[in-house]
């Protein structure tokens, strides 16, 4: 395809899926309907596709809700209880933490795990790669609400003062506090009365969580998800134009893997479990990992970290290259590191799991986010296609200085 048949590919694609799957929720039907649509046109380019299946939570506003209302509730009850409040503050911040780091679910399976797959598409190399490389979108689209308003994100994500930066990181913070105010109530439990005047500083301590606990409510209560045209169909569709260009001019020691994921907006489930699933399958030193995460609506970055409590910094080799490559042509002048502050994307469960990974996403500087994101405004419409087909020329030409990097020639 041309350079303008395939502009109108993509906006086509995406108008389509939009149109037939217009509440994709991790593991609804409507993410499903998606990703069945995309193995068709992954059928129809003559790749390999096959489904890798799994079990994850629908959402992760309940998840977020559930770890903050047990830290406020552990705030309330301590005074009286304190061996209750450690209870409920601890449990809380370890549950959050080896959550967000992979380690393992714990208050996360009080809520049903449902069905759900990732399809896998694949362009082989003539025989055993010396090189993967894996694409992954991911289909399933987040839930909107009064905390995705552009004025709150821009003062949230904006400039801050040195101080003030912890506040950038609402999930470290509050996971963090969770751990300090299961440190008073131990003191609370050896001291008593004496421990009183600590009270107040409870209260305060408690509030970032109150804030997140009342910000999610207010989602689960709207329950409202977004048409997800840039977050992330323009990923999605990406993959399939990618996948067209690579069968025309490819290593033949190089595996191309198109993903496309399920429960990305529920927390990086189907890559986290694709990650899991393909540790003795998926040799750690030939595999590199690209997440597409939004190609439009901002300048195109990549992120150097990834990770909401316990930051996972991104292979040097491979913030080095896409800066390089970036430097070899004007035209990529704007691409620079990023770091998102809350969630993340599908690269942080196989930097997890010791991947070399790395994610391409666009964000409006200052914004701090892609404009339209999680909000209804974000319809095919409203998507930036010239900057899409931008994000999957850099993409490709970033692919190939990574099949240089490792292969040579």
């Amino acid at each position: 395809m041309t350079a303008t048949q395939q502009k109108e590919y993509i906006r086509k694609l995406i108008t389509r899926i939009v149109d037939e799957c217009p509440r994709r929720q991790s593991t609804s039907a409507d993410e499903r309907r998606a990703q069945l649509i995309m193995k068709t046109e992954f059928d129809k380019l003559g790749l390999s596709t096959s489904e890798h299946a799994f079990k994850f939570n629908n959402n992760f506003h309940t998840i977020f809700a559930l770890h903050h209302g047990l830290a406020c509730l552990g705030t309330l009850v301590s005074g009286l209880a304190p061996w209750a409040g450690f209870l409920l503050h601890s449990t809380s911040a370890a549950s959050y933490w080896a959550d967000s780091t992979r380690r393992g679910y714990f208050l996360r399976r009080l809520f049903r795990f449902r069905p759900a797959s990732n399809i896998l598409a694949v362009l082989p190399a003539k025989k055993e790669p010396d090189l993967r490389i894996v694409f992954l979108g991911h289909a399933d689209a987040g839930f909107t609400g009064l905390v995705f308003n552009p004025e709150i994100i821009r003062r949230m994500q904006g400039e801050l003062p040195a101080p003030l930066k912890f506040l950038k990181r609402p999930m470290a913070l509050s996971t963090r506090l969770h751990g300090v105010l299961a440190g008073i109530d131990l003191l609370r439990m050896f001291l008593g009365p004496l421990a009183l005047p600590l009270r107040p500083l409870e209260f305060l301590l408690t509030t970032p969580s109150l804030i997140i606990l009342l910000a999610n409510l207010e989602i689960l209560i709207r329950n409202e998800v977004s048409p997800g045209a840039n977050d992330n169909l323009s990923g999605v569709a990406a993959l399939a134009v990618l996948a067209e260009r690579f069968m025309k001019k490819k290593h033949p020691n190089v595996e191309f893997v198109f993903v496309v994921t399920s429960c990305e907006e529920a927390s990086m489930g189907g890559a986290d479990a694709l990650a899991r699933d393909m540790q003795d399958t998926w040799d750690k030193k030939k595999t590199v990992v690209v997440a597409l995460d939004g190609l439009a609506m901002g300048d195109l970055k990549f992120t150097d970290a990834e990770g909401e409590v316990v930051q996972m910094p991104v292979p040097e080799w491979l913030c080095d290259l896409t800066r390089r490559t970036a430097a070899t042509s004007k035209r990529f002048a704007e691409i620079k590191e990023f770091r998102v502050s809350v969630g993340g994307t599908d690269t942080q469960p196989f930097l997890a799991r010791g991947y070399d990974s790395i994610s391409l996403l666009c964000a409006d500087d200052q914004l701090g986010a892609p404009r339209n994101y999680h909000v209804p405004q974000d319809t095919p419409e409203n998507l930036d296609v010239d900057k899409v087909l931008f994000s999957i020329d850099f993409t490709e030409k970033l692919t190939r200085a990574i099949i240089k990097h490792r292969l040579g020639g």
